[in-house]
């Protein structure tokens, strides 16, 4: 309504100054008013174009917040709200968050750290965690939950490209980059930069790969697991039965 009164008034303005471009004046302000609904209907379709990923499972809020693809704020991840493809999910100091997607795959985040949700693969519906799931910094914890004949899952650190293949491990990427894997369960293929050559890490091994693009064994108890996020799988039930209690 603001908006159709500053160009009603401007209107007004030049007809009182000249008839002719008053006449021309107020040709265009009709045209503007009748693209502005659809300017706000297409705004209003890119937002919601975003495939649904999930949602968060995670009954405490601590502090995470997430960011859609032209939002121009966040907002706050508390229980239940959905996530989307494209969406960043960040986390502050001593914060975290528990993601589940439609396939049952759950993305747990620590404290102080950013993941960017990817757009699912070969999955027209989404829901999916097939898509490449961007560790930016932070420590995370992954459980697949993919039936058999799944594609594999894509995860992406500054440092490295990971195939999970049903597996649950813990990921830690520092600031630098410099990305720590740790495999729990399963298997997890770890190609140092996207191009180098891949590894594949068992139940009970670790790697890192460096700034150099290098992937090297490390012992699984370097990798911090000291975050009360990634000690152990979040149970939704046992959440609810603590808040009983």
């Amino acid at each position: 309504m603001d908006y159709s009164r500053r160009v009603h008034d401007r209107m007004s303005q030049l007809t009182a100054q000249s008839p002719q471009s008053g006449q021309a004046m107020r040709r265009k302000s009709q045209f503007l008013l009748l693209a502005l609904p659809a300017t706000i209907l297409f705004a209003s379709t890119f937002a919601s174009a975003a495939p649904l990923m999930g949602n968060v499972v995670q009954r405490e809020f601590n502090g995470a917040t997430g960011t859609t693809p032209g939002a121009t704020s966040p907002e706050d991840l508390s229980y239940t709200h959905h996530v989307f493809a494209g969406e960043t999910v960040s986390t502050p100091a001593g914060g975290s968050t528990v993601i589940r997607f439609h396939d049952q795959t759950q993305l747990q985040v620590g404290a102080d750290s950013t993941v960017v949700l990817g757009r699912p693969a070969d999955n027209a519906d989404g829901g999916s965690a097939n898509g490449k799931i961007k560790l930016t910094k932070g420590v995370f914890r992954y459980i697949g939950r993919q039936a058999r004949g799944e594609l594999d899952a894509k995860l992406t650190t500054p440092m490295a490209t990971l195939t999970a293949r049903g597996t649950k491990f813990i990921v830690y990427v520092r600031d630098d980059g410099t990305t720590d894997v740790s495999v729990l369960e399963g298997q997890v293929e770890i190609k140092p930069c996207g191009t180098g050559a891949a590894v594949s890490a068992e139940p009970g091994q670790a790697f890192e790969v460096t700034t150099s693009c290098t992937a090297v064994p490390i012992s699984a108890y370097t990798v911090p697991a000291d975050d009360p996020a990634i000690t152990s799988d979040y149970s939704v039930s046992d959440a609810l039965g603590r808040d009983q209690h």
